[in-house]
């Protein structure tokens, strides 16, 4: 299964992430991996410079937190011996200058195992990755959290590998109404929601391979059409929107065709620091759904949704079709937009150029024919991710009332596998 963070991520994310704590026992406790990450910094950093002084890169060393000391006997060393760079030195040994010698940044997530593979992480280090790995994807309950670090390491490792994750701020814990404990990376996940019932689902193997495969594919694609979902049967999607997984946007058109949209929790997110650019009013979501919408769907076709996004927020105003004064209100009442008169016929005002640009980031430009306003049409109604996935919630209730059978053993087979099988064994 596809690493929802790689491996260069999961280094640079740390390390920058724990730069910002002083000296205690949880950061000292992630020294090698809190080493890789700067290592790994520093590639960044150099690649393409070709020969730097070794003032200037103890100054780039220095605004990545990393002291003079630290950068010239540990981190250029390891760099040197994966022949990474090349040192410099003067007649009595000292470095003056440092040549880059880096791939492109394709190489990237070689060179970040490479580094991993050179400072040989501890034990609890391994369990702090698989762990921050797994909890970003989705929450996992307490036993299964030590299941998955001990895959690494050991029971012990893992339960102080949570531990350091709670105090380091990349971990918090939630117990339900009936004592499940569910863990969770908290810059990803909202705390007002309750996921101990699909965390618990998620402890059989089929269950957590299906959801895993969904928010994978999801992720890989904001805004994706449900049905092209490959990756789990429509039940799977219900079940991921019901309970939180998974956001749905729907969009009627005027003759009342209707259209959903997937896009996952992480849209806009950090897994290490609060949510920066996040999309709370659900304003990047609506209008990503609409570009898709006209791009795959409208009877006139967007041939390419970001080159007309781009005009948009590079003039302030796009547009001169019959369809741009009469099909979006709902965009103009999200306040994203303003119709106007253009020469012709009407036009939009862009108002929040932050919103558009963000929908640009997500947005694959679909292909180079004309993109002028008139083609999107028939959007005349939204539906926010919250209030869909409340009324799928109600909507799958009632197929519980009238399925308790099937509801049924499936708990009874899950309780069952929790208590007599480790996880992971049957996959």
């Amino acid at each position: 299964m596809k690493a929802l963070l790689s491996t260069a991520e999961l280094l640079l994310g740390l390390s920058r992430h724990i730069s910002a704590y002083g000296m205690s026992p949880e950061k000292a406790a992630l020294g090698n991996v809190e080493f890789a990450g700067h290592a790994l910094g520093m590639v960044v950093r150099l690649r393409g410079s070709g020969t730097s002084s070794i003032a200037r890169v103890v100054t780039l060393a220095l605004d990545a937190n990393i002291s003079k000391r630290v950068l010239v006997k540990e981190v250029l060393p390891t760099l040197e011996a994966l022949e990474l760079v090349e040192l410099i030195k003067d007649k009595e040994g000292e470095v003056v200058a440092v040549n880059d010698r880096i791939p492109p940044l394709e190489e990237l997530p070689r060179i970040a195992e490479s580094l991993l593979a050179t400072v040989r992480p501890e034990p609890v280090e391994k369990a702090i990755l698989k762990l921050l790995q797994e909890t970003t994807r989705m929450p996992l309950t307490l036993h299964q959290a030590v299941e998955v670090g001990a895959e690494v390491s050991d029971e012990e490792a893992a339960n102080q590998a949570i531990s350091y994750l709670k105090a380091l701020h990349l971990c918090t814990s939630q117990r339900s109404d009936e004592g499940i404990e569910v863990l969770y990376n908290p810059n990803i996940w909202s705390s007002d929601v309750d996921y101990s019932y699909a965390a618990l689902q998620a402890e059989d193997g089929r269950v957590r391979a299906a959801l895993s495969g969904l928010m994978e594919e999801v992720s890989n694609s904001a805004g994706l059409p449900q049905d092209e979902v490959t990756s789990a049967e429509k039940r799977w999607i219900d079940f991921a929107v019901a309970h939180g997984l998974i956001h749905r946007s729907l969009v009627q058109t005027s003759t009342g065709e209707q259209r959903a949209f997937l896009f996952t929790p992480h849209m806009g997110k950090n897994a290490f620091d609060n949510p920066i650019g996040v999309d709370p009013s659900g304003h990047v979501r609506q209008l990503i759904g609409s570009m898709v919408f006209a791009h795959k769907y409208a009877s006139n076709r967007l041939w390419s949704p970001t080159r007309f996004l781009g005009s948009l927020i590079r003039h302030g105003e796009a547009g001169d079709a019959t369809n741009i004064g009469t099909d979006y209100p709902m965009l103009e009442t999200a306040g994203i937009v303003r119709v106007e008169r253009a020469t012709n016929y009407y036009k939009f005002v862009l108002l929040q150029p932050d919103i558009a640009q963000e929908a640009v980031n997500y947005l694959e430009d679909a292909g180079t024919s004309s993109s002028r306003a008139g083609l999107l049409r028939d959007q005349r109604r939204y539906y926010a991710p919250e209030k869909e996935r409340a009324v799928k919630s109600v909507q799958l209730a009632k197929v519980a009332d009238t399925e308790p059978g099937e509801t049924a053993r499936l708990m009874a087979a899950l309780r069952q596998e929790i208590g007599q099988r480790r996880y992971g064994r049957n996959r």
